[in-house]
């Protein structure tokens, strides 16, 4: 299932292999992530950098890893890696973080810069809005109310089956949000991106709902609002 696949990061290795490290860079530099992940390589670990979004239970610059890692010494050694670099990595934790897991020899490293605040997270009340179709043919709108429930509504009034356009929604571990049909026959899952977008009069503030599957209801379509700043 494509939705549980994107949201799980579950990484198997042989005993033999080198720790994988999973270098979450969405705070990160250009700069800072190469010498990040050269560092790392040359202490024989295989970096596999992503841009994911930080579980909400992280805060800080946080190491972890699954309490089945096959070499603990690995945690230090990272660690003091990162500290030559003038990073320092106040939280090692042995856990589950959200939905992102860790299985034997393979860590999840994430940097935040001192400082920096995440700030490209939305609040699940903030959801509550009216979001048009964009990226595809589709003309649609997507209603998120306050009270959980959904609705599609299509330009085109002719729909040849109706049970999905209705539903509950609920904020899966962030960023993702999962709609349900009434019927329970249908389930939309959608990842939530945060952004800003310039246009001739302001910047805007967007939030849009990209889609974990092409739907065939809606195919290639993203959902989004903006607010003018």
């Amino acid at each position: 299932m494509k939705f549980i696949s994107c949201i799980l990061l579950c990484f198997t290795m042989t005993a033999c292999s080198s720790t994988k490290v999973h270098l979450y860079t969405r705070y990160l530099t250009d700069s800072e992530i190469k010498t990040i992940s050269e560092e790392l390589e040359s202490a024989d670990f295989e970096v596999i950098p992503n841009n994911l979004t930080f579980p909400d239970t992280i805060h800080q610059s946080t190491l972890l890893y699954s309490p089945f890692i096959q070499d603990e010494d690995s945690l230090e050694s990272i660690t003091n890696t990162l500290t030559k670099l003038g990073w320092i990595v106040p939280s090692v934790q042995s856990l589950v973080s959200g939905n992102h897991w860790y299985k034997k020899d393979s860590v999840g490293l994430f940097l935040l810069p001192e400082g920096v605040k995440q700030n490209d997270k939305v609040a699940q009340q903030d959801l509550v809005n009216v979001y048009e179709s964009r990226n595809c043919t589709t003309s649609v709108k997507v209603y998120l109310k306050a009270d959980h429930s959904y609705q599609f509504v299509f330009a085109n009034k002719d729909q040849e089956q109706t049970d999905h356009l209705s539903g509950t929604w609920k904020m899966r571990s962030y960023p993702y949000i999962e709609l349900t049909s009434d019927n329970q026959i249908w389930w939309f899952y959608f990842n939530i991106e945060k952004k800003q977008e310039t246009d001739k009069v302001s910047n805007i503030e967007i939030v849009e709902l990209h889609p974990e599957d092409k739907y065939k209801f809606f195919p290639n379509c993203s959902f989004a609002y903006g607010i003018r700043k």
